[in-house]
């Protein structure tokens, strides 16, 4: 009689179609996963169209990559489709090759509200290509300031169109929280760019389950591998990083402090690995680290933030 049932992947593949079997064998195994970033250029952070440049095209050509390397996720940088609406012709575009592909696929936008309000966004497409999450960047990295503390203020009788093009972190909106997110291989938490020279975010992330932290990033220099070697050994996850191709430092990092794989610095490239979720899993449920915490002593971090001198006159 239990020579007559059909296997668990069998099930899978009637569900999904026959022409499905390889991306439902992929949803079943939850040992490990393989993941592709893309180091690539497309919008900066200050927008000017283009007449007749889609940067969706990379990210489409990319997703057909990843798909065809055995990969159930793929990264892109962070402000790499420009002002968009979502949806729209541009997110559209994306959708229809994730679900071609039945891939995860996480991006990075300015997306752009019907009021004219903006937020610097990274998007989740799931499998079936639909956007089924949004990380919106917590912390503003601006450049230009009036006054001090320094980086305090926004430089004064500007119009929204100079700090669009000079600084537009400065009046996006940024976001409010830290969400997890439940793929169907594992939970993955996302971070973009200057989130990530902030400790918070990443224990925050962790604490709530991620497995896995995403931290995409649009900058001239590299993305700091000692942050992602100590982020993993502090909070027991894997990570994977992304930066635009006029930069360097998108990687593929395993728990606990393992770089598999690394973009060459300031050219376009692709790269992909295997994490190890089963190891991961272990750690997580019996780190001492985090069977160890004391949080009652923690109080500090969360009182208004004030200049270093004042934390320099506690001390004393």
């Amino acid at each position: 009689m239990l020579r007559l049932l059909p296997s668990i992947t069998a099930l899978i593949a009637l569900a999904l179609g026959a022409g499905n079997l390889l991306a439902a064998d992929r949803i079943t195994t939850k040992d490990s996963v393989r993941v592709a970033a893309v180091q690539v250029c497309g919008y900066d952070k200050g927008y000017v169209a283009r007449p007749g440049y889609d940067p969706a095209d990379s990210v489409v050509k990319y997703i057909e990559k990843a798909a065809g390397d055995g990969a159930q996720l793929v990264v892109f940088p962070e402000y790499h489709l420009g002002r968009i609406a979502v949806p729209g012709p541009v997110t559209r575009k994306i959708s229809q090759a994730a679900a071609k592909a039945r891939i995860y696929v996480i991006v990075g936008c300015w997306e752009v509200h019907k009021d004219n309000t903006f937020a610097n966004v990274a998007l989740l497409f799931d499998r079936q290509g639909k956007v089924m999450g949004k990380y919106r960047k917590t912390h503003a990295a601006v450049d230009r300031f009036e006054g001090l503390p320094s980086y305090a203020n926004p430089p004064a009788g500007r119009s929204t169109e100079w700090f669009i093009k000079n600084d537009p972190e400065w009046i996006m909106q940024k976001g409010q929280d830290l969400p997890v997110f439940d793929l169907d291989f594992a939970r993955v938490g996302i971070l973009t760019c200057y989130d990530g020279w902030f400790p918070e975010p990443f224990r925050v992330l962790s604490l709530k389950g991620a497995e896995i932290i995403i931290w995409i990033n649009g900058r001239g220099g590299s993305v700091e591998d000692f942050i992602v070697k100590s982020v993993m050994f502090q909070n027991s996850v894997a990570m994977v990083t992304t930066n635009q191709a006029y930069g360097a430092g998108t990687m593929v990092a395993d728990w606990p402090a393992t770089i598999k794989a690394v973009c060459p610095p300031k050219q376009e490239a692709y790269i992909s690995a295997t994490i190890d979720l089963k190891r991961l899993r272990h750690i997580r449920k019996h780190s001492r680290n985090y069977q160890q915490r004391r949080p009652e002593l923690y109080g500090e971090i969360l009182k208004k933030r004030t200049a270093w001198g004042d934390f320099t006159a506690d001390r004393d």
